[in-house]
């Protein structure tokens, strides 16, 4: 059976401009890129920075090239952040991604840069394109299964990076009170009690709170309820912990990855079928081989989304991806 999902991309970038033109403002070459993307057929618009803007052409259906308040970084280099419309898995993503990463690089070169990731928000192509309250809990509680398998496949600086911390550290959350109780640490018996925790929960809004305190998280469930003051809800859930996207064939792998994960969530629902004797943690003598075990179930999830031939063989190759 296939599976389809709706997708968006953050691109955290920090590009060298060829030719210097250090006159130009950030807003000049947020234009720029924006004009090279319409030069190819692909709807785009710019900052101008008159205000915060928080990513509103998600909701729309343009690429939307803007600043990053995390990135800082002298002349001649540019940061940026670039937001992609809502794209889908029956689209011909390698196509449409290649054109985004030929028109950056028509002024640009990107920079490898540890502070920058990539982030993928998911939501399945339904009638209201929205995750069921259901399947939200079984993902929810499969970050938390899984998290040291996850920290497995990233690269250091995003594993140390404070814009992605894992769920569990997340200060003020439900979560990191009920691991407190466990000396911090995860284990089967915990993992018991956090699963009849996220079962007792009835709404998406505790959901959220329970997971997180803030949205800097590997997982960030800040948008699966409508946003107080806009009363706008994508009900995306956003995976904050993707290396760097510097090209086509990594930004797909991570996104590959995030779709297999939550396919694999769904299918596997943990959340009922947990026993604590089947938890294997990063200092089990079992976990390496666990590991790979759960990535070749992990690439056969992302073949019902038809994005498996853009996962590597090997979980390890995931950090330089």
């Amino acid at each position: 059976m296939v599976r389809h999902y709706n997708f968006g991309v953050e691109i955290e970038a920090v590009a060298k401009p060829y030719g210097g033109a250090e006159s130009f403002s950030n807003v000049d070459w947020y234009r720029q890129l924006a004009q090279k993307l319409r030069n190819r057929g692909i709807q785009a618009v710019h900052d101008d920075n008159s205000r915060y803007s928080k990513h509103p052409e998600y909701y729309g259906g343009k690429w939307f090239v803007t600043r990053d308040g995390s990135l800082k970084r002298e002349r001649p280099l540019v940061c940026m952040e670039v937001v992609s419309p809502k794209l889908n898995t029956q689209m011909h993503l390698a196509t449409t991604l290649a054109d985004f990463w030929e028109a950056m690089r028509v002024h640009f070169n990107p920079q490898k840069d540890v502070s920058c990731g990539g982030h993928v928000h998911v939501t399945p192509m339904s009638l209201n394109s929205k995750f069921s309250f259901r399947s939200l809990r079984r993902i929810a509680f499969a970050t938390i299964v899984y998290q040291d398998y996850v920290a497995a496949i990233l690269p250091q600086a995003r594993r140390e990076n404070k814009y992605c911390v894992p769920n569990s550290r997340s200060l003020d959350s439900g979560l990191n009170d009920t691991l407190n109780l466990f000396g911090g640490q995860l284990s089967g018996a915990a993992l018991q009690k956090i699963a009849a925790e996220i079962k007792s929960k009835t709404s998406e809004t505790e959901l959220w709170f329970y997971m997180q305190g803030n949205r800097y998280v590997l997982w960030n469930f800040q948008n699966i309820f409508p946003n107080p003051k806009t009363g706008r809800c994508t009900g995306t859930v956003e995976f904050r912990g993707g290396n760097q996207f510097l090209n086509t064939k990594g930004t797909l792998a991570w996104v590959a990855f995030v779709l297999g994960f939550v396919t694999l969530a769904s299918q596997e629902d943990l959340l009922n079928k947990f026993t604590a004797g089947a938890y294997v943690g990063a200092g089990d003598d079992k976990f390496g081989k666990s590991v790979e075990e759960w990535w070749k179930r992990i690439r056969r999830a992302a073949r019902k989304s038809r994005l498996s031939r853009y996962l590597p063989e090997e979980h390890a190759k995931m950090k330089s991806r």
